[in-house]
């Protein structure tokens, strides 16, 4: 356990050692917050549908929010292992008393621990708003419940995108890749006629999950699907630097 620890708060720290780490955190929280003050502004309009709420607009599957992601999980992700294995200090870090796995889960702590503090100043914007108008906070909460399970997965995939490369260019885009053919999967559920293959769709869906906790519902099937997703890539990056091969 303090071998995770150590190892996790190195991580950490070479991220927020970063001016990189600024960088994206300012542009992030400067696009949410364009982003928010759109999205109210559009439901304030009359003709907006009075069902839709700010947190389904928020956290929901929409084209703000999947680009948000797509843009930081690659930026977070894509030197964990890369980087180590082009500067050869991976060799030091494997070899040094720690297991596999403590070394994968270190990666994946670090870089979604990063994630989960780039989201949460974002809570200032409700803070503010409910100075203007009162609502129900229970959305908010499994808003932000739902956006980090997803983040953790997406996370987990681009540790080991970063596992398959030394070059952080390259496992950034391939992160991308996977990431965009993921979202990409529950438009496949309005072109299937089956009934059944529909359904399978739009389970497999990382995307379609997000609409129950953006709601304020918290569903067991959506949970565990995020924790096996990033439980198998995990697993995955464990099998990959275990490999003699990976590290020459």
């Amino acid at each position: 356990m303090n071998n995770l620890v150590a190892l996790t708060s190195r991580e950490l720290k070479a991220f927020w050692y970063s001016p990189i780490a600024y960088v994206i955190g300012a542009a992030f929280l400067l696009l949410q917050g364009f982003i928010f003050w759109l999205l109210v502004s559009a439901l304030n309009d009359p003709s907006a549908d009075p069902s839709v709420t700010i947190t389904q607009t928020f956290f929901g599957p929409t084209f703000f929010y999947c680009t948000a992601v797509l843009i930081t999980v690659p930026f977070l992700t894509m030197r964990v292992f890369s980087e180590e294995k082009r500067t050869g200090t991976i060799e030091f870090l494997l070899t040094a008393p720690v297991t596999d796995a403590q070394v994968v889960l270190a990666k994946f702590l670090g870089a979604w621990i990063a994630y989960i503090a780039l989201w949460a100043p974002t809570v200032v914007f409700f803070l503010v708003l409910q100075r203007a108008a009162p609502f129900d906070w229970a959305p908010v909460f499994t808003g932000y419940l739902g956006t980090w399970l997803l983040g953790g997965s997406l996370i987990a995939i681009g540790v080991l995108t970063s596992s398959l490369t030394r070059n952080q260019v390259i496992a950034a885009f391939l992160c991308f890749v996977v990431l965009l053919l993921l979202f990409c999967v529950g438009i496949l559920d309005f072109f299937a006629r089956d009934p059944e293959t529909r359904k399978i769709l739009h389970h497999l869906s990382i995307l379609n999950h997000l609409t129950d906790f953006a709601k304020g519902i918290v569903d067991t099937r959506p949970v565990v699907y995020y924790l096996s997703l990033g439980s198998i890539a995990l697993f995955l990056t464990g099998r990959v630097i275990g490999n003699p091969r990976w590290r020459s």
